[in-house]
């Protein structure tokens, strides 16, 4: 059971970390790494250009390992 409720508060620093990430960076990072999409499909469905969407992604996921280090959820 331990490991249930861990596995929860984990999931909820996480979830408090992604919040707050920009809008634009958490829809690319919750959409390619949650839900598997490609850097071609999000670009498509969002109708960016590949290089903005890899972008926002660069710069989403450096914001959520911050977050994670301030939160103490990982280390630096």
């Amino acid at each position: 059971m331990n490991g249930t409720r861990g596995q929860r508060a984990s999931d909820s620093l996480i979830a408090d970390a992604l919040s707050t990430l920009e809008h634009e960076h958490r829809v690319v990072v919750v959409r390619a790494f949650y839900r598997g999409e490609s850097v071609a499909s999000l670009a498509e469905a969002l109708g960016l250009p590949q290089d903005t969407v890899k972008a926002r992604l660069l710069h989403g996921l450096r914001a959520l390992r911050l977050a994670l280090q301030e939160n103490g959820v990982m280390e630096s």
